[in-house]
């Protein structure tokens, strides 16, 4: 069990911390300049005029896409380390091959379901 003086430091730890966090949002709603206007309130692109509406929906493809892409990412980067581990290996070869078809077969997959497919 803890004692008294224990959970104090505990405390003061958790406390400290935040404190400090309070003075800082203070300070800076205290110091910062409040001067809105329309130029500082539009959204922002790359220098560009906002084109439409920023709550149009968004096709769920691009998504898609890029959900398998870092997936199958993952997966080759896995994949060469796990090759460069049992290098020499006939099981290792085996066990690369297999998991090399479990990517391709996910794959094929995804392309015969038309996830690959950019919009047009």
């Amino acid at each position: 069990m803890m004692g008294a003086e224990g959970l104090l430091f505990v405390a003061g730890l958790a406390a400290g911390p935040m404190l400090f966090l309070l003075v800082l949002l203070g300070i800076n709603a205290l110091l910062a300049p409040k001067r809105p206007n329309e130029v500082k309130s539009s959204a922002y692109e790359c220098g560009i005029p906002q084109a439409a509406s920023p709550w149009r929906p968004v096709n769920i493809r691009f998504s898609t896409v890029a959900l398998l892409f870092v997936i199958f990412d993952a997966e080759t980067v896995l994949l060469f380390a796990v090759a460069s581990r049992v290098r020499g290996s006939i099981a290792g070869a085996v066990e690369v091959a297999l998991f090399a078809g479990f990517l391709a077969l996910g794959l094929f997959y995804a392309w015969r379901k038309g996830a690959l497919k950019w919009p047009a």
